[in-house]
């Protein structure tokens, strides 16, 4: 199924919400070189292309529900490219075990996606990595606004992004990948990797890690296949 014409909800998204690299996370993965990338909400695919060119990753997959024209979907450095309803069954791919299975914001769109996750780490080896980014429903301005200004109103893009349809902390995070499926999950701050105000690295350093919870704007979530 090819959806070429994005849902009322995602069609005021910022400019860049498609149409950029995901370098934070690639930063995060370290040394990618010859190794099978599976990205599961890839959007327009810059992820994936400078996983390929840059990264020298040996194989790169995307899916993604939209059709975006004019991004890298079909770019030649993507070896398969896959356009399907994360909400469904998963599609048959060309590339059946992958080495690193990659969900960069995307999970929390999801209906089921605890269930979601289960079905397609089918395609991740055993001893493969899964690397997950989800918002952080704890940091501190979202709090504020919360809870000082009794306001949950959405917005078009972050924390708060009205195509959101769950929403996590530190510890649900954790939960997320099926520890039938998974060991060695951890569930660090994103602090380190992501352009911010540079008080929040600081904090997290005198605190310890203590203030995370509510700095971040994200957390990664890392286990490694069964």
């Amino acid at each position: 199924m090819i959806m070429t014409s994005p849902s009322p909800f995602y069609q005021h998204k910022p400019e860049d919400y498609y149409r950029h690299a995901r370098t934070d996370i690639l930063a995060f993965l370290g040394d990618i070189e010859g190794q099978s990338i599976l990205e599961l909400g890839a959007g327009g695919g810059f992820t994936l292309a400078y996983a390929k060119t840059v990264g020298r990753a040996a194989y790169v997959a995307g899916v993604e529900l939209f059709d975006l024209p004019h991004t890298a979907q079909r770019e030649a450095a993507l070896d398969e490219f896959h356009w399907a309803d994360l909400n469904q069954a998963p599609v048959a791919l060309q590339c059946s075990q992958f080495d690193i299975l990659l969900c960069p914001d995307i999970l929390e769109h999801l209906v089921d996606p605890w269930r979601t996750l289960r079905q397609w780490s089918t395609y991740l080896k055993p001893g493969g990595r899964l690397l997950i980014s989800i918002p952080n429903i704890r940091e501190i301005s979202v709090m504020w606004k919360i809870w000082g200004m009794g306001d949950f109103g959405y917005t078009e893009d972050g924390i708060l992004d009205k195509t959101h349809l769950r929403f996590f902390a530190r510890r649900n995070a954790a939960e997320i990948p099926d520890k039938d499926q998974y060991c060695n999950i951890k569930v660090i701050t994103a602090i380190a990797y992501q352009k911010g105000p540079r008080f929040r690295p600081i904090l997290s350093r005198m605190t310890l890690g203590w203030a995370d919870d509510f700095l971040t704007h994200q957390w990664f979530v890392t286990a490694t296949r069964r």
